[in-house]
C-alpha cells in the first residue's frame, strides 16, 4: 500500500512515523519546504523561545475579521512545519472544550482525549501524576521560578494579589491561575514531531521525503483519490501516485489544496474555473482562531540576551460576558531592546472564542499563489466583550505592585477600541475541513478524518478540529495523529 502524505508537518511527521509501521506500506511526504536532520538545524530554528518569523515562514497574509487590517499570520515552511517555528507551548486546554469537540462528531469527548496526551508526553515534572504521561516522544517542561525573570515574579505577584490562584500545572484538569508556562523543549532547545517521530522512523527503507514540493491538487478518478500533483517553485509538476492520499497541509493550505482538486462549494470553485469534482459545502469554511491583543509597556528591568526565554509564566482567567464565565489568557514577556529602549508587550488571548466565521478561498489555480484568508477574529457574540474585559484586567495588573513599579503604559491602550487596532493571531487556527457526523452540510470528514463521499482520501491535521481548545493546538494535532494512525495500524 502506498499512502502519499501532502505536507509535512506536525501531524505529517507523527503519521509517516506510526504508518510506516504497518507491514507492506510505502509512505511518501510531500512538503514545501527544506527537510533538516537531527543536530542540522540551523541555529533560529533550534532555540523554542519565539514564533520564528524572518526564516522559513510562507509568509501569509490575512484580512483580521472585525478590524479592516492586513496582518501577517506566521507558518512554518519546512519539514516539521509550524512545530518549527513556534513558541513550543505545551498546553491541553480544558477538558469542557474537548467534550465540547464530542459534541460535533461521537466518541471525542475529554475522556477519550486523556490516554492520548497522556500517552505522547514526557512530563519532566509531573509525569507520575494519573493525568500525565513519564514515557512519550513530546518533552514537557517548565521554568522553576527561581529561574525567572524579575518581570515574571513580579507579574505573578501582582495577580496573587488580585486574587488569582497559583496554578502549578497548566495541564491539570480544571487549572485557572497563573503559574509556570509549559513548553515542549528542554534546555531552551525545542523537541518537534520532525525528531522525535520522523527521524527514527526514516532509519527504515520505507519512508520517503520529497521537499521542495508544493502540493496543487489531488487526483480524483471514479470516486477515489489517486495521485497528488504537485509543482516546484518554478512551476515544474510532477505526479505521485497514491492508494491512499492523507492531506496534511494545515488549516489554511489543506482546504486550498482541496479547492484546487474541485472539492469544495461552486461558490468557491466557479470563480476560478474549476469543475466541481465533488461537493462538500465546509470546505474553507468554519474557521477559528485565538484572537491575541496585544499591549506594550516601557519597562525598567533587565532585557534577556538572545537566546533566553521571552515567556516562562502564564494567567488563565474568566471574565462574566452576558452571564457566562468566558475563559481568556495574559501572557508577559520578558522584553526587548530597540534603538534604546526597553519594552515588554503582554497578550491577552480570548481562549475560548465562539467565532466560527474565518474563511479560506482560493486567488487563482496556481498553488504558488497565497489563498485568500479571512479570520473572522472577534466578529462571534461576546469575543469583543471578553476582549475587553481581558485587557482592563491586564492594565488593572500592570498597575497592581510589585509590577507597577517596573513597567510603564504607553498611551491609549485603555479604550475599547484598542482590541481592533492591535489583534492579530495567537497561531491556533482550527476547523476549515472540520469533523462531523455523517449528514452534517458542513462537515469535510468523519471522525476517522476520512473524507465523507471519496475513497482513498483523508484529511489528517488541525484544520479537521471542529471546536478549538482553550490552548495552544500542537498537543492537540500530535494526539490526532496518533489517534487516528493507530486506527490504520489497527485495520
Amino acid at each position: 500500500m502506498r499512502i502519499v502524505i501532502a505536507g509535512g508537518g506536525t501531524a505529517g511527521c507523527v503519521l509517516a512515523g506510526r504508518l510506516g509501521a504497518i507491514p507492506g506500506a510505502e509512505i511518501v511526504v510531500l512538503e514545501a519546504g527544506p527537510r533538516y536532520g537531527p543536530g542540522g538545524w540551523p541555529a533560529e530554528l533550534t532555540h523554542a523561545y519565539r514564533i520564528i518569523k524572518e526564516t522559513h515562514d510562507w509568509g501569509l497574509l490575512a484580512q483580521a475579521g472585525a478590524s479592516p487590517r492586513m496582518v501577517h499570520v506566521p507558518r512554518g515552511r519546512v519539514v516539521g512545519g509550524s512545530s518549527i517555528t513556534n513558541a513550543t507551548i505545551a498546553l491541553r486546554g480544558l477538558p469542557e472544550h474537548y467534550d465540547e469537540w464530542g459534541e460535533y462528531v461521537d466518541g471525542y469527548g475529554w475522556e477519550s482525549w486523556l490516554p492520548w496526551f497522556t500517552a505522547i508526553e514526557r512530563d519532566l515534572q509531573y509525569g507520575a501524576k494519573p493525568y500525565h504521561g513519564d514515557r512519550g516522544p513530546i518533552p514537557v517542561n517548565r521554568y522553576p521560578r527561581k529561574q525567572w525573570f524579575s518581570i515574571f515574579d513580579r507579574f505573578t505577584d501582582a495577580a496573587l494579589a488580585r486574587g488569582h490562584a497559583w496554578v502549578d500545572d497548566h495541564n491539570a484538569p480544571g487549572a485557572v491561575g497563573v503559574g509556570p508556562t509549559p513548553f515542549n523543549m528542554i534546555d531552551g532547545v525545542r523537541i518537534t514531531p520532525a525528531d522525535t517521530y520522523l527521524a527514527p522512523a526514516m532509519e527504515r527503507d520505507n519512508i520517503t521525503v520529497v521537499t521542495g514540493a508544493i502540493c496543487d491538487r489531488v487526483v480524483i478518478d471514479n470516486g477515489r483519490a489517486v495521485a497528488v500533483e504537485v509543482v516546484d517553485a518554478e512551476g515544474t509538476g510532477r505526479r505521485y501516485d497514491a492508494d491512499q492520499v492523507i492531506v496534511a497541509l494545515g488549516t489554511y493550505a489543506s482546504p486550498a489544496l482541496l479547492l484546487r482538486s474541485g472539492i469544495g462549494s461552486a461558490e468557491k470553485l466557479r470563480p476560478h474555473g474549476i469543475s466541481m469534482v465533488h461537493e462538500l459545502d465546509g470546505v474553507g469554511r468554519g474557521m477559528q482562531d485565538h484572537p491575541k491583543v496585544s499591549y506594550r509597556f516601557w519597562i525598567d528591568t533587565d532585557v534577556p540576551s538572545w537566546p533566553n526565554p521571552w515567556i516562562q509564566v502564564l494567567l488563565t482567567a474568566t471574565a462574566e460576558v452576558a452571564g457566562k464565565e468566558r475563559l481568556f489568557q495574559i501572557m508577559p514577556y520578558a522584553g526587548i531592546t530597540d534603538a534604546g529602549h526597553r519594552y515588554s508587550d503582554w497578550n491577552v488571548q480570548v481562549a475560548d472564542s465562539k467565532g466560527r466565521t474565518g474563511t479560506i478561498d482560493l486567488a487563482g489555480t496556481d498553488p504558488r499563489l497565497q489563498p485568500r484568508i479571512g479570520m473572522g477574529w472577534l466578529e462571534a457574540e461576546g469575543d469583543m466583550d471578553v476582549a475587553v474585559a481581558a485587557g482592563r484586567e491586564l492594565m488593572a495588573l500592570s498597575r497592581t505592585a510589585p509590577v507597577a513599579e517596573v513597567v510603564h503604559s504607553w498611551p491609549n491602550q485603555d479604550d475599547d477600541g484598542h482590541a481592533l487596532r492591535t489583534v492579530e493571531t495567537f497561531h491556533h487556527v482550527v476547523g476549515t475541513c472540520r469533523m462531523g457526523r455523517p449528514g452534517d452540510k458542513t462537515a469535510v470528514v468523519g471522525g476517522d478524518c476520512r473524507v465523507f463521499g471519496l475513497e482513498g482520501l483523508s484529511v489528517i491535521d488541525a484544520s479537521v478540529i471542529p471546536r478549538i481548545p482553550s490552548a495552544n493546538t500542537h498537543l492537540a494535532v500530535i494526539a490526532l495523529a496518533e489517534r487516528i494512525a493507530a486506527q490504520w495500524v489497527d485495520q
